[in-house]
């Protein structure tokens, strides 16, 4: 009799330790499955990030060329109005002497 109550107790430990290492399997997997999904949609989120940034730095690449084009521009302009400006003030300064002779009234 004591046998078949050891043999019980046996089994009814095994069962319950069979269910309890089941039940912590699961709810493991779960974790697993869980923690995977956020880890594909946060790796799913920072490649849309690197490809906006890769847009973004194409579009500055190109806004830094239009800005090297249009600073040659400016220095052009720049020199051609500091020729026009000495042009100016070399004819002011014929005039004032022409206007220096010329009686006022």
């Amino acid at each position: 009799m004591l046998v078949w109550l050891a043999l019980a107790f046996l089994l009814v430990a095994l069962v319950g330790s069979i269910s309890f290492a089941a039940v912590r399997g699961l709810g493991t997997w779960r974790a697993v499955k869980r923690l995977s999904g956020a880890v594909t949609g946060e790796l799913d989120r920072i490649a849309q990030a690197t490809s906006e940034i890769e847009g973004h730095l194409q579009a500055a690449a190109a806004s830094g060329t239009r800005l090297e084009a249009s600073l040659g521009r400016l220095s052009h302009s720049r020199a051609r109005l500091n020729v026009l400006t000495s042009a100016l003030a070399d004819a002011r300064s014929a005039l004032g002497r022409v206007t220096d002779v010329y009686p006022r009234k």
